[in-house]
């Protein structure tokens, strides 16, 4: 190609170099002749730009750059203000003297042949060629890069190193492996031989060989090589190599794909993948999918680990600086991390964190991921109801997706996160499968290591993450999932915890949060008790530190409408919250089981729920009916369980009867379990079930405030139940003083604070005839008396 002596001169920031093709921005306003100049030209003749690097601008005379011939022209829509030069290096020059600078700046260019031959004595030339062989040699072998490459690759760079015509294997290799940076670009620009750009491409084999070379986004250099100018001994007969250029997006896949770090059997399905997509059309429907697909693989933490603090005293910490007791959770997490020091390779559990909401089951497993310096990642599971949301969508299908777990994992850009699967209960069986029965195989450790996603339909190493679950019932886990995890349980806060997390933990933090000052803001220890006890009804703290979020609120409008004065002290007592937050929406003494007291047919129990325990009062009353069906009728939303367990009673309290020879009499009974609509089901109302229809058949009140919680036998035996610290927090709350739980749970009181303990009178029973001693007024001796007894009961 013919090159005047006269040429175009522009200056730019990405370096363009002989054999290369590069994109070159410019702004329309500083190059607006340019553009003509080339919009004029363009197709009629042979452009040819004088491409000079920026930061010679300012150079007065040695200044070398690139002929540049122009190969398109790009307008951008969305940045009117820019247009984009395709460009391909073609030789060095040498600017010479300025010929006129308006309308083009035009200068005289003295052309720079391209290297052909290695400069020096023979001595120093075989030296030079035998470190780079040496280079070449330990890269095929040891270097990373090296070792993914294909048969055809490993031969055609043997093939270049024996190539007579030393300039095109240097130049080969720089195309087709060295990644260049803008410094080895703008060195190359203004080598001065062929030994300076050998010794530029022998270091950079050196580096990748012990793989030393990494390389920034903001160090890339937008050089595309111009593979077509490859000698024939080198490609052969063409038809395993490129023909073509590939474009800028596909060689920055490329690379990513070779610095991914996948394993072999994976890089090969991966590279036929590329190979197809190199082959297909840009306007074909597929190009995008297949596209997005090997980019999305490619981008994966195939080998990208971040390491782990495992430092003991730090997680200590760290857990006691963001939660308050929890001293069982805290002690496992510990227990877990010092196994990891003495074992770094060991898994450890998979840990499920189950408890009412509130109580700091998502937080607990935030503190683990900071104790540990891992990524943290959240999946929520709540409503999942198809399998696919777990292990992805088939890529035949629409619109098809990676699952939930590889999706977290590729966000985290790390292959040993900890992966929080929240709500683990809350997902459900749907017409498309379980997502339940998804999981299994995330959480096996003998399964993990090779998880296959449906979108991905390759073999994921998954046994380095961490996975850590949270629930609010155990019950609605199936047992298969419940098998692979390790059950923690985190109960609900007494009063005085409530008072603590929110004096240490909630005000702090709410303040900072809304800007405010603690030092003039002063909320007292009695408006704490008060919000707790009048104005929310929890296990946990979270409806406590919404109340405490209002009070900041009410402050900020006072502050913003006097922002032009002193800052004033703000002390909350108990006698202003009826102005911030209204009328009180609970009442310590339980207005329903106050009015239980001392009335016929009605018992005070104590019943769990997934936000906690809670007081119920259960009624009974007599149906007078003729109908056989409605010898029994229970109503309160009540499940299963509970309509067996007032047979059970029913049952019990006929063998009790015709034991001690009492005259009974036929009619029905009403059991109805209040408060509205909520649904009311568990084994463990069956003592207090039978209490209250005693005292409906003898016409005889309980003992006031006496509340109760146990399963009963057919035969009278008291069977354990769950949830006695929810439930005796619970009757606590309610100002019950007396409490009858099973003596199988006698092992449970441990949980409860010893204050609380002192507070109640805590009674173990066996069976059910000592739980009518202690609540019948009289003992058991009242109800063994047939001449005492006028009562009615219903044959069953």
């Amino acid at each position: 190609m013919d090159i005047p002596k006269e040429l175009p001169i522009i200056y730019t920031t990405p370096i363009l170099i002989p054999g290369f093709i590069l994109k070159i921005r410019l702004p329309v306003d500083k190059y607006a002749n340019i553009l003509n100049y080339v919009q004029t030209n363009h197709g009629s003749k042979t452009i040819l730009i004088g491409v000079i690097p920026i930061s010679d601008f300012d150079k007065a005379k040695n200044i070398i750059g690139t002929v540049g011939l122009v190969k398109s022209i790009i307008k951008i829509d969305s940045v009117p203000e820019d247009f984009v030069l395709i460009m391909q290096g073609i030789r060095r020059f040498k600017l010479d003297m300025k010929i006129h600078e308006v309308p083009l700046q035009i200068n005289k260019v003295t052309i720079i042949e391209n290297f052909q031959s290695l400069q020096g004595d023979k001595k120093e030339i075989q030296e030079l060629f035998a470190e780079f062989s040496k280079a070449v040699n330990e890269f095929l072998t040891y270097s990373r890069q090296g070792s993914i490459l294909t048969p055809l690759a490993k031969n055609s760079l043997k093939v270049a190193l024996n190539n007579p015509s030393l300039y095109k294997t240097v130049d080969y290799i720089l195309k087709m492996f060295v990644h260049l940076t803008p410094s080895d670009t703008y060195t190359i620009l203004r080598a001065t031989s062929l030994n300076d750009v050998m010794k530029i491409v022998t270091n950079w084999l050196k580096r990748e060989t012990i793989n030393e070379n990494k390389y920034s986004k903001s160090e890339k250099t937008g050089l595309i090589p111009i593979i077509s100018t490859l000698p024939n001994a080198i490609n052969g007969n063409g038809s395993n190599s490129l023909k073509e250029p590939i474009s800028q997006e596909l060689n920055q896949i490329q690379i990513t794909i070779k610095d991914s770090g996948m394993p072999m059997p994976i890089h090969k399905v991966i590279m036929e993948e590329f190979k197809g997509l190199h082959k297909m059309s840009t306007s074909n429907p597929d190009y995008s999918v297949l596209k997005h697909y090997i980019s999305y693989v490619a981008n994966l933490p195939w080998n990208k680990r971040t390491k782990e603090t495992l430092d003991l005293e730090k997680a200590k910490n760290v857990l006691k600086s963001n939660h308050y007791g929890m001293e069982k959770v805290k002690n496992k997490i510990l227990q877990f991390i010092a196994v990891k020091i003495l074992n770094p390779d060991r898994r450890g559990p998979i840990l499920c964190f189950i408890g009412p909401p509130g109580v700091g089951k998502t937080s607990i497993a935030k503190a683990i991921a900071s104790s540990l310096n891992r990524t943290f990642k959240r999946i929520s599971l709540g409503g999942m109801s198809h399998y696919s949301d777990i292990k992805g969508h088939r890529r035949t299908y629409v619109g098809a997706m990676p699952g939930c777990i590889i999706q977290a994992i590729h966000q985290a850009k790390t292959n040993n996160p900890i992966i929080l699967l929240d709500e683990i209960d809350k997902m459900y069986k749907g017409a498309s499968g379980d997502p339940a029965a998804a999981l299994l195989e995330v959480l096996d450790p003998e399964q993990n290591s090779a998880f296959v996603d449906s979108y991905i339909n390759l073999p994921f190493d998954i046994s380095q993450v961490m996975f850590i679950s949270t629930a609010n019932s155990a019950d609605k886990i199936p047992l298969t999932l419940r098998d692979r995890m390790e059950i923690i349980y985190l109960e609900g806060y007494t009063q005085e915890e409530k008072m603590q997390i929110a004096e240490i933990y909630l005000i702090p933090k709410i303040l900072k949060d809304h800007n405010m000052n603690e030092l003039q803001i002063t909320i007292c220890k009695d408006t704490i008790k008060y919000i707790i006890q009048k104005y929310t009804n929890e296990s946990g703290v979270r409806e406590l530190q919404r109340k405490l979020e209002v009070i900041c609120h009410y402050i900020a409008v006072d502050i913003v409408e006097n922002g032009d004065k002193k800052l004033k002290n703000y002390v909350i007592t108990p006698e202003l919250l009826l102005n911030i937050l209204d009328s009180e929406l609970y009442n310590v003494k339980n207005t329903l089981v106050e009015e239980s007291c001392n009335r016929i047919g009605v018992a005070i129990g104590m019943a769990w729920s997934p936000v906690g325990g809670m007081v119920q009062v259960i009624e009974a009353t007599k149906l007078y009916s003729s109908n056989e069906k409605d010898r029994l009728v229970l109503t309160g939303l009540a499940g299963q369980t509970l309509k067996e367990s007032v047979l059970i009673a029913q049952h019990w309290i006929q063998s009790f009867v015709k034991k001690n020879e009492v005259s009974i009499q036929d009619f029905c009974v009403h059991v109805h379990l209040p408060t509205g609509g909520i649904k009311k089901d568990g084994p463990s109302a069956g003592m207090t079930i039978v209490c209250a229809l005693i005292s409906l058949f003898w016409k005889i009140p309980l003992r006031p405030m006496i509340a109760m919680t146990g399963e009963i036998s057919l035969n009278g035996h008291v069977l354990p139940v769950g949830g006695v610290k929810e439930k005796i927090l619970a009757a606590h709350n309610s100002n019950i003083k007396t409490v009858i739980i099973p003596e199988l749970n006698m092992k449970d009181l441990k949980k409860i604070p010893n204050n609380i303990r002192e507070d109640l009178n805590i009674i173990s029973v066996k069976h059910l005839e000592e739980v009518l001693d202690i609540v019948i007024p009289g003992g058991l001796a009242i109800l063994k008396n047939p001449s005492f007894a006028r009562m009615e009961i219903c044959k069953l």
